[in-house]
């Protein structure tokens, strides 16, 4: 009797496991390298969420349909926080004033997939960002997109998917901000 319970404990953990919805903590990360010149001058940032849903895609397993993975209502801030510190970082000073250049980023995609099926392999994320500058009545925009593909041995804790989620983040933000294109933007008089 105790070797069949074990069996089908060891069966139950095995198989397609039921997944619930998740919700994740966004604070991404963005490395920015020290200009030999630091930038100078006053920006305003504001971030703006493109997407059509909260949602990412779906975690996978046995019951895809039930457990969503989205973002807190703290995704904006805490990209906005990001970018603030690394324009900081620059040599820009960052404010709330109208009267300066506008620093504006949108966020156009950010998506988690896993293979179909009850089995999961791997996890492929996509994000993808427009930075906008208006200044002194001339404009940039910048488009910027990263993806990853991780390979799992099994279907990922929500520790490792906030990992992994701040990670895609991070890296499309970090791209945009080395850009030099922008920076040479943000250079001039």
């Amino acid at each position: 009797m105790k070797k069949a319970s074990l069996i089908l404990l060891g069966a139950l953990a095995l198989g397609g496991c039921a997944l619930s919805p998740q919700e994740v903590d966004v604070t991404p990360k963005i490395a920015v390298e020290k200009p030999v010149e630091p930038l100078q001058g006053t920006v305003s940032v504001t971030v703006y969420d493109e997407r059509l849903s909260r949602s990412l895609g779906h975690r996978g397993g046995v019951y895809s349909d039930t457990n969503d993975i989205t973002t807190n209502d703290r995704l904006t801030l805490a990209i906005r926080s990001a970018v603030e510190m690394s324009l900081r970082e620059m040599g820009l000073t960052v404010t709330e004033s109208e009267d300066v250049p506008q620093f504006q980023v949108y966020l156009d995609d950010l998506e988690y997939k896993v293979p179909e099926g009850s089995y999961i392999t791997q996890v492929d994320l996509k994000a993808k960002v427009r930075v906008r500058i208006i200044k002194d009545g001339q404009r940039f925009e910048g488009v910027y997109a990263t993806e990853i593909t991780e390979r799992v041995p099994k279907a990922p804790s929500d520790e490792k998917n906030e990992e992994l989620i701040n990670q895609v983040l991070s890296d499309v933000l970090s791209r945009a901000l080395a850009d030099p294109k922008l920076t040479g933007f943000l250079k001039q008089a």
